[in-house]
């Protein structure tokens, strides 16, 4: 419950942030769509509502597969600590578990811990901080937490604008990094997301950048 609360709570400060992809897709029905099997109307849990706690995530990926010239690859401790410093550092300062300097961001291991049960279905620990990392995320094993510079979401949005219901509590959803400036697409991409009992109530399973 306490992990849900906090999910609830990064998300309402996400669309405080940033106005909320549902409003920023207009008119755009983001229902899951009647020709997904199995489809029932009425019959499926709120995905609009899971899909603005899944916004964070999702960005995360987008930008650190398009920034870093990277495919979604779960078994890459690189990949892993990549996407989740995108995670962290951009939206870990809205979790009430964060301690906020000037400059600098401190999460305990336990909020690291749920962000990246939220990037990766399979997650199954933190692996140790890859080299290159070390100069942004430093471990503090006494306190057992996590430093690192505060980020800068920029000017773009991640928006979803399908959501579809696959079998196997899978949702299969697709969307657009927009750029602010000229509401202009980055690029598109599609998700495949698993129902869980995590703090964001889904995971990501598969993500590829079209």
């Amino acid at each position: 419950m306490k992990r849900t609360l906090i999910a609830l709570s990064l998300t309402a400060a996400l669309l405080c942030t940033l106005g909320g992809w549902a409003c920023a897709a207009g008119e755009k029905d983001l229902r899951p769509s009647a020709q997904a099997e199995g489809y029932i109307p009425g019959d499926v849990p709120a995905e609009s509502t899971a899909m603005d706690a899944m916004v964070p995530p999702i960005n995360a990926l987008v930008l650190c597969m398009l920034e870093q010239d990277l495919v979604y690859n779960e078994s890459s401790d690189v990949f892993l600590w990549n996407s989740l410093y995108y995670m962290i550092s951009l939206y870990g300062q809205m979790d009430t578990r964060a301690e906020l300097t000037d400059d600098t961001l401190i999460l305990p291991s336990e909020t690291v811990r749920d962000y990246a049960a939220a990037l990766f279905t399979n997650y199954a620990g933190l692996p140790a901080l890859p080299a290159h990392l070390r100069d942004r995320v430093s471990y503090d094993a006494d306190q057992d937490c996590y430093r690192l510079a505060r980020g800068d979401a920029g000017l773009s949005e991640t928006r979803v604008d399908r959501a579809d219901k696959l079998p196997g509590g899978l949702l299969q959803v697709s969307g657009a990094l927009i750029a602010l400036e000229d509401e202009g697409e980055l690029c598109r991409f599609q998700a495949i997301l698993s129902a869980n009992n995590s703090m964001f109530g889904y995971s990501v399973s598969g993500l590829e950048i079209l």
